[in-house]
């Protein structure tokens, strides 16, 4: 259950800052990408690299995640909202996976 817990909590914050690597992606040239979140849109994630600032959309990619010291992978279509949007959705799960009545 904890585990659970962690992986809500990671979609229920701000993504700016983070470190990502796309792992799956409809488009090749993406696999592989890694680097910090600079900036989040509703669809996209832009992604300073080793190479300079590269836009990638969120649907249709998996996204590997350093969070709070461990790995997570995450699934585009479960973020591709607008950040202030995916941060009260994702407190609401996270208050129903504590039993916190809402």
């Amino acid at each position: 259950m904890r585990r659970r817990i962690q992986g809500v909590d990671l979609i229920a914050r701000d993504w700016i800052g983070l470190m990502v690597e796309v792992v799956e992606s409809p488009n090749e040239c993406e696999v592989g990408l890694k680097g910090e979140v600079v900036d989040e849109t509703q669809n996209t994630l832009r992604i300073m690299t080793e190479k300079g600032l590269k836009v990638v959309m969120k649907r249709g990619r998996t996204f590997r995640v350093w969070y709070r010291g461990k790995i997570m992978r995450v699934k585009g279509d479960l973020i591709s909202y607008r950040p202030e949007e995916r941060i009260k959705k994702g407190l609401m799960m996270l208050k129903r996976a504590k039993g916190v009545r809402i």
